[in-house]
């Protein structure tokens, strides 16, 4: 319990995004967003859009540039600097000075960060991409070949690793080998080499439409199969599947109806396309068999309300991280939490796992759910408690 309570304490904190926050204002900044934001006050979003457009260059329209400028602005809210009343968003004045160049942030800028840490080292390299990318260019990182490190280094940081075997450990996964797992997206199989380590017994299934992250994936879970087995734990061995298989999200799933006890996905979520949210954790609900665990690593988009995401640290966590990886191909953003409550509900799924708190947990941020019937009315199953 105490190592469980030190991991989740370790992804409460999201340090490593908010220790960003400066970089972000200073850069808004020197792209003289900041400048437009106060000179248009009061503004409404679309006015804001039109003016970015106009006097810098900016590119709209095209992707999910408008989300970014959405985000930003969402930023500047939790930070106190902007406010929205009627539709209209009001810069609030301190001292008419812009915010990179004083001391407003003080506190965000936290200590302890370690200089290599590899979710710091991504986000950086977004940023350094953002001014292009606003202006009309390519998203800086892709799913290819190019990109392996930067996405290896990324998914295998410190936070998402202790975030990961907290995950498994709310799934209640049995070591047994009559237990069958699903790695859905395994990437460069941070997540499948975890499951190895702590379950070498259980069947793994490792599916993702790219394989670019192929011999990557393979290497670091032969790593972690040799170990077992010089420790003389029993395997099972690893199934992959990859794009000849599966051509990625919309497409029906290779596999069998109620064939898997569990289904692991950790960062995938926020690039299922807005419009096959549903269908896609409807085809992950057909290969669960009945009872079975649906894990999900991913944030929640900061409510308005503060009912899902009450704290400012990972409020703040969270849109930084959205606003950073937004330069990246096929980025769809944290959703909304309240409404993945009810999809999740019409879909069949019910809150499950080693706690209470379901897709609540962490602030929105593990969701732990299970395949059962349709929830009864007033049994508070799925309830939004954290």
């Amino acid at each position: 319990m105490g190592e469980r309570l030190a991991r989740q304490k370790a992804f409460e904190d999201g340090i490593v995004a908010r220790s960003l926050l400066p970089e972000i204002l200073e850069l808004a900044s020197k792209e003289g967003i900041i400048q437009r934001i106060m000179n248009l006050s009061p503004f409404s979003f679309d006015d804001l859009c039109t003016a970015l457009q106009k006097d810098l260059g900016y590119v709209i329209p095209m992707g999910n540039r408008r989300r970014m400028i959405a985000v930003f602005l969402d930023i500047l809210n939790e930070l106190g600097l902007c406010v929205r009343e009627e539709g209209m968003w009001r810069w609030v004045s301190r001292g008419g000075r812009n915010p990179a160049k004083t001391e407003v942030i003080v506190g965000s800028h936290e200590s302890g960060v370690p200089v290599d840490d590899g979710q710091l080292f991504f986000f950086r390299e977004c940023l350094r991409h953002l001014p292009a990318y606003l202006r009309g260019g390519p998203e800086s990182i892709r799913f290819d070949e190019k990109s392996v490190t930067a996405w290896d280094r990324f998914l295998g940081c410190a936070e998402f690793r202790s975030c990961r075997k907290l995950l498994l450990e709310l799934m209640a996964v049995e070591n047994r080998k009559e237990f069958r797992l699903l790695d859905l997206c395994h990437g460069p199989g941070w997540g499948m080499a975890e499951t190895v380590s702590l379950y070498p017994a259980i069947r793994l299934t490792a599916i993702d439409f790219t394989d670019v992250f192929s011999q990557t994936a393979k290497d670091r879970v032969r790593n972690a199969a040799g170990m077992n087995r010089e420790a003389g734990h029993e395997e099972s061995g690893i199934r992959w599947i990859g794009p000849r298989q599966w051509s990625g999200f919309g497409c029906p799933l290779p596999l069998g109806d109620g064939e898997f006890d569990a289904v692991l996905f950790t960062g995938g979520d926020p690039y299922i396309p807005r419009t096959l949210r549903k269908a896609v954790y409807e085809e992950v609900a057909r290969v669960l068999a009945p009872g079975g665990s649906l894990g999900i690593l991913t944030r929640g988009y900061p409510d308005p309300g503060r009912q899902y995401v009450p704290s400012y640290r990972m409020r703040i966590t969270a849109l930084v991280h959205d606003f950073s990886e937004s330069v990246c191909e096929g980025w769809e953003g944290f959703s909304d939490p309240e409404e993945n409550l009810r999809m999740f509900k019409d879909i069949g799924f019910r809150e499950g796992g080693a706690v209470s708190g379901g897709m609540s947990f962490l602030e929105s941020s593990l969701w732990v759910l299970r395949k059962g019937a349709a929830p009864v009315p007033g049994d508070g199953t799925m309830s939004p408690s954290r």
